[in-house]
């Protein structure tokens, strides 16, 4: 399924279109461009960026598009689609833009690319949003420095009440069932004692589990936390075998939700856990 956001053309003139690979990036643009922009979304709600293959009403979906937004590395299957279908469209890779202090990825070849979790990292995304919407759309650029800079006051208040909700678990161990969080975990304080996935969509083994759960058990971690874009399986052996709750946290979101609810559940659903 494709995602548009938008329906109101504007009199006498086609409506920009600017593609967005992931839900918090396609939701974040749509704060700041209103009703002046189509927003597409390519990847689909429940589906995994690490395993996701485009479609070819994807590709015609997206001709003509004069934006392009995705994080690099997770979407790298956007790439040819772009090559191949919108070749003139402006393309802002936010891992490569953005500002942020690298953690090492799983499959220890480079950075670990989730710096979506990380609300202030989106707080400095917000202006170079702006900066690529404008120069896709000059006619708008001031209603999108004005919703712009809302935004960043959204993202700003977010960061600090997640701050406040999770202050007290600064310290508790993490287990999370892939590496999409450790930037998260960072901001936050939490300790990422592992993580039971090795690498994006391979099945961990049998001695992986069993560390996990020794790992577990020594630092009387209290949850385990699956994803709701991932086989669920693995992560409730290891919960069931450590003794301990199996939490679904949802590193995207949908269509339904914004940005700020998204990562206004995962914490509430991380401090219930961590809590009880």
């Amino acid at each position: 399924m494709l995602l548009v956001f938008g329906s109101v053309g504007r009199v006498g003139a086609a409506r920009p279109l600017v593609v967005a690979t992931l839900h918090p990036y396609a939701d974040l643009v749509r704060q700041i461009v209103g009703d002046r922009v189509d927003v597409v979304q390519l990847l689909p709600s429940g589906a995994s960026p690490h395993t996701f293959d485009p479609t070819p009403s994807q590709a015609r979906a997206i001709a003509g598009a004069a934006l392009v937004v995705m994080n690099g590395g997770v979407d790298a299957w956007a790439t040819r689609l772009v090559a191949s279908a919108a070749p003139g469209a402006s393309v802002l890779v936010v891992t490569r833009v953005l500002p942020f202090e690298p953690i090492q990825g799983s499959d220890a070849v480079g950075a670990n690319p989730h710096v979506w979790l990380d609300p202030r990292l989106m707080v400095r995304l917000a202006p170079l949003l702006v900066q690529a919407l404008s120069a896709a759309d000059p006619a708008d650029a001031a209603t999108f420095r004005s919703n712009g800079a809302v935004l960043e006051s959204s993202l700003q208040r977010l960061d600090a009440d997640l701050e406040r909700v999770l202050a007290p678990l600064r310290g508790a161990p993490f287990v999370p069932f892939h590496d999409a969080w450790p930037y998260f975990a960072r901001r936050y304080g939490l300790d990422l004692i592992a993580s039971i996935e090795p690498s994006p969509g391979r099945e961990p083994s049998p001695r992986t589990i069993a560390d996990a759960v020794a790992t577990i058990r020594r630092m009387h971690a209290k949850a385990v936390f699956d994803e709701r874009q991932l086989n669920p399986r693995p992560a409730q052996v290891v919960a069931e075998a450590a003794g301990v709750p199996l939490v679904t946290l949802d590193p995207l979101g949908d269509a339904n939700e914004s940005y700020q609810d998204l990562m206004r559940a995962n914490a509430t659903a991380i401090q219930r856990a961590l809590t009880r």
